[in-house]
């Protein structure tokens, strides 16, 4: 199946929101204006007619000559949603109002407790409720469900936004909720890695459902039969809930094409994602460079540098560059920094700059001798574009000069050789966690953490120090995925590194907001104490994440006389297996059956010798990484399918983007057994 019919399909979502916006003021929530900003941005709305955008807000109104509104939203029309919905009508003079959700009716339902019906109940009170807060039950109302929840990054590469913080439930709180079940009386089973949908909190299985309804609609747009896998518990339950999906089923059985989805959860390697050891110049950029204002993917570009001087002596007026971009020569180049080895990316950069610079014939000086491509000669390029007489071709190719200043503004940070740096330090990790003869690792971060300390004792920061506190979390992070719990150090050194800690962060004169958003207001040592000790509860569940896999239960190589240790990427392995050409068992990769259809089917393979259904099946392969992937693995994905020659095309989807300081927000920091969904 080709890839057009997926981007076709993204753009048609919002064509139909546009044919709502004519003449009204539009108001979104991030996750949509996100989705939004992907799929042609706030012009495409103003090019349908809208009079305004606004950010969905209490603080937002419309003028009093704007009598149409519509929201666009990711979330259920209840609790918050419900009360901005009602404040921004109730300060306007709205005679009709439109509200498109991403959140289908059958969700809503289970919220509201209704029992599932193809009624429009639960929309047709909120349109009566929309009524009653413009002050007449004569005006119009409307309320819409589209998927807009797909952000398309490049060919192949989508996010979903309004499950960005969406991250897997590790073995530590896997036992969180045993105990809970234990003192409610209630009888567990002996099997610590399984999770049941029932046993989750009401708030996590709304957002499961949410998910699974929008996955499910963009197979009904696709016309396509899919068939569930999984990779980890949490997975499982996800691919349980599509495979069984009420709604799904009448499309499954009119469906003209087939498709696979699997889904995999992050948590079984965030090696890679806490890691420095990736050659993508997409993953760099989204690590260095700040990123866009209440976006999870773009980043913020300075522009300034490229515009005249007075508009460098006030920057905060200068919108920023983003990767985004509408026309087809930028869009070619983000593919590039997303699937592309940073060397071959920065060529086809420097490539499309000195097209531009030719057709729009500005004079180009090429380098005599062939060198290293750095930031400097790309900069040279730049500069062209400065000229006042080049505002005509500035404006014309701004995506390619947005994404070209963003590969030089990465390379030239600050914080650049300093990833350089953390790369060492993993690879010395790495190193000797294959000879005994070595610290472990815990005892190699002990002294990090104490060298840091000595150098403030010796006179503040006379030198620079090695690593922060917050390098030091991803370290350990990396360390307890890689290695697994057993293998990272004795208690002893578990219990000194803990201590290291505390003292580190109570000798903080302020806390970084990284510190912040672990450790809370209140820094009191009683309070870090009980922080840092639940943080290494969840790096122990974190090591056992792959207890349960029989095939892919290790993600390290380590070193013998003849080849250094090495990282195994999960997703590598993962492509390899599923794509071999012998077609191996892959027992790790679990088929969820859809109804008792394939419960009997699965009956008859096993007495007749017929080969387990596979995800390389069927002319699409969908592989969603739950908890956020890296543009290293979308490569290797590519390259590992590549390989393996087959007609298969496999579409990588996530629920977001990765960088270092996301993978500790997210193990370490957010509460991802009881995620707040303002309900």
């Amino acid at each position: 199946m080709p890839g057009k019919p997926l981007q076709g399909w993204f753009t048609g979502v919002w064509d139909r929101v546009c044919a709502k916006v004519n003449k009204a003021v539009v108001f979104l929530d991030g996750p949509s204006a996100e989705v939004l900003h992907w799929c042609g941005g706030a012009a495409r709305l103003f090019k349908a007619g809208a009079v305004n955008v606004k950010e969905f807000s209490s603080f937002e109104s419309a003028k009093d000559d704007q009598p149409k509104a519509v929201f666009v939203l990711s979330s259920v029309l209840k609790g918050q949603a419900m009360t901005v919905i009602r404040d921004i009508i109730t300060a306007s003079q709205f005679q009709y109002c439109v509200v498109v959700c991403s959140v289908n009716h059958y969700t809503h339902q289970t919220v509201h407790g209704a029992q599932e019906s193809e009624s429009r109940e639960v929309f047709d009170q909120f349109e009566e409720k929309m009524c009653e807060w413009m002050g007449n039950m004569n005006y119009t109302a409307e309320v819409l469900y589209e998927p807009v929840s797909f952000a398309p990054i490049c060919p192949g590469l989508f996010t979903t936004p309004a499950y960005s913080s969406m991250f897997p439930l590790t073995p530590s709180d896997m036992d969180s909720i045993r105990q809970m079940r234990i003192a409610r009386g209630e009888a567990v089973g002996d099997d610590s890695m399984k999770i049941d949908f029932s046993h989750l909190s009401t708030d996590l299985q709304i957002w499961i459902k949410m998910l699974v309804s929008n996955l499910s609609s963009l197979f009904e747009g696709l016309n396509v039969r899919e068939d569930c896998y999984a990779v980890g518990p949490f997975s499982r339950v996800i691919a349980s809930e599509l495979a069984n999906l009420n709604s799904a089923k009448n499309r499954r059985k009119t469906a003209a094409n087939k498709a696979s989805i699997l889904f995999v959860d992050r948590s079984l390697d965030m090696v890679g994602p806490c890691g420095h050891q990736t050659d993508s110049l997409a993953d760099k950029v989204i690590t260095l460079l700040p990123r866009l204002q209440g976006h999870t993917v773009d980043v913020s570009i300075n522009m300034t540098s490229l515009l005249s001087k007075g508009a460098q002596l006030y920057p905060q007026l200068i919108c920023p560059g983003t990767l985004s971009h509408a026309d087809s020569a930028s869009q070619a180049l983000l593919n590039s920094f997303v699937t592309l080895k940073q060397k071959e990316c920065l060529m086809d950069v420097n490539r499309h700059l000195v097209e531009v610079a030719t057709q729009e014939k500005l004079l180009v000086s090429l380098p005599t001798k062939p060198g290293r491509l750095g930031a400097q000669q790309l900069e040279g390029h730049l500069k062209l574009f400065r000229e006042p007489d080049s505002t005509r071709a500035f404006v014309q190719h701004a995506g390619v000069l947005q994404l070209a200043m963003a590969a030089v503004q990465t390379l030239n940070h600050p914080l650049y050789p300093h990833t350089e740096e953390l790369l060492g330090l993993e690879k010395t990790l790495m190193q000797n966690a294959g000879d005994q003869d070595c610290p472990t690792a815990l005892h190699q971060l002990t002294q990090l953490l104490q060298e840091r300390e000595e150098s403030k004792d010796r006179g503040g920061r006379t030198r620079r120090q090695r690593c922060s506190l917050e390098d030091v979390l991803a370290l350990l992070v990396f360390v307890y995925s890689l290695l697994g719990e057993e293998h990272v150090g004795t208690a002893e050194e578990e219990g000194r590194l803990r201590e290291t800690i505390i003292h580190a962060i109570l000798s903080q004169a302020t806390l970084s907001p990284e510190l912040q958003s672990l450790v809370g207001e209140n820094t009191t040592e009683d309070r870090i104490r009980s922080v840092i000790n639940d943080v290494f509860i969840k790096l122990k569940g974190l090591g056992r994440a792959r207890t349960g896999l029989q095939q892919f239960g290790s993600v390290f190589t380590p070193g013998s006389v003849t080849q250094v240790a090495s990282y195994r990427p999960l997703v590598r392995q993962l492509m390899e297996q599923i794509f071999h050409p012998d077609k191996p068992d892959v027992p790790d990769v679990e088929h969820l059956s859809s109804g008792l259809t394939d419960l009997l089917k699965s009956g008859f393979r096993m007495f007749m010798s017929v080969s387990k259904p596979r995800p390389s099946d069927h002319p699409l392969l969908m592989v969603y990484v739950v908890g956020g992937v890296t543009c290293q693995e979308v490569r290797l994905i590519r390259e590992a399918v590549a390989a393996a020659k087959t007609e298969t095309e496999v579409v990588v989807g996530s629920t977001r983007l990765l960088k270092p300081s996301d993978v500790v927000h997210q193990v370490l920091c957010q509460n991802n057994l009881f995620p707040d969904l303002g309900l």
